[in-house]
């Protein structure tokens, strides 16, 4: 497939996080983030942030995020800062943003 320069403003990537449970264990999850692209000189800014001042500006959308009855949470600056004070889930968020840039070496 070729390379397109011209891309759209926002892509998506999966989210997995994983939440302790009482048998000691993680519970898994999933949900998909939506991400502002950023460009090279955007991202040598970015790292010099903290990390929830970045996520605060690049996580523009979601879905498949759901809240304890199983409805659906809406996208808005409320709920995205209810989201990253779940510990795990700003983890999660963040290593699900900077690896989409930056893919980690898969090993063999």
């Amino acid at each position: 497939m070729a390379f397109k320069l011209a891309l759209k403003p926002t892509y998506k990537t999966k989210i997995v996080v994983e939440i302790p449970n009482d048998a000691g264990r993680k519970d898994k999850s999933d949900f998909m983030a939506e991400f502002t692209r950023v460009d090279m000189d955007e991202i040598q800014e970015l790292k010099t942030l903290p990390q929830k001042e970045v996520l605060e500006r690049v996580l523009v959308g979601w879905s498949a995020l759901v809240d304890e009855t199983g409805h659906d949470v809406p996208f808005n600056a409320a709920n995205r800062d209810a989201l990253l004070k779940i510990p795990q889930a700003f983890e999660a968020l963040v290593e699900g943003f900077w690896t989409s840039i930056f893919k980690a070496r898969e090993k063999n």
